[in-house]
């Protein structure tokens, strides 16, 4: 049996301003959405509300979240597909620190 890596990501999120951002425990809790139990954060920064340069699904502002999170490198697949259902993230990078 092959046990899975741990690897280092940054995930920044470009969240919809429609969602009240402010409190930690609902940024904690889109984040955790998008990860499961899969992966740890191990950090959570808002950036808070900026115009974007564009507009991306007809909105001109977005809150920026940055998380740091540890998890098995098939966590990428995962966010990937989350983040594509869930109507409140934008724009979404994840790099990897390794």
């Amino acid at each position: 049996m092959i046990l899975a890596m741990t690897r280092q990501y940054e995930l920044m999120l470009v969240l919809s301003t429609s969602g009240d951002y402010e409190s930690e425990k609902k940024r904690e809790e889109v984040v955790k959405k998008l990860l499961g139990e899969t992966a740890a954060v191990d950090s959570l920064t808002l950036l808070g509300k900026k115009t974007l340069a564009y507009p991306i699904k007809k909105q001109t502002e977005g809150v920026y979240l940055v998380a740091a999170i540890s998890g098995p490198a098939i966590i990428v697949g995962d966010i990937e597909k989350k983040t594509a259902q869930m109507t409140e993230v934008l724009r979404y990078l994840l790099l990897s620190k390794n």
